[in-house]
């Protein structure tokens, strides 16, 4: 059974509140990194923050779209979303 719009939707903001959450924790990790590391960081964290808006925005496209026409958003999304993730896995192995 595939997932429905709202279920979807729903997923992705509880996906983004975390993600919130961990950026704000990267963020406190990267002030007390060495230079080196904190230019990395600071970049990647960037990246993070624009990924992340670019995904809210998708969600909410989604979220206005009808129960047709969304699944072909939600490619576009995923996309963004896998993404994200694996960004946020990189920034995590660098705290490692």
């Amino acid at each position: 059974m595939s997932e429905t719009k709202n279920a979807y939707v729903e997923r992705q903001r509880g996906n983004l509140k975390s993600w919130n959450e961990e950026i704000d924790k990267f963020q406190a990790r990267a002030d007390r990194a060495t230079d080196k590391l904190l230019d990395k960081l600071n970049k990647h964290i960037a990246e993070l923050k624009e990924k992340r808006t670019d995904l809210d925005g998708k969600v909410s496209n989604i979220q206005k779209a009808g129960e047709e026409g969304w699944e072909v958003l939600k490619e576009d999304a995923d996309k963004t979303f896998k993404s994200l993730d694996k960004l946020f896995k990189t920034v995590t192995s660098l705290f490692n």
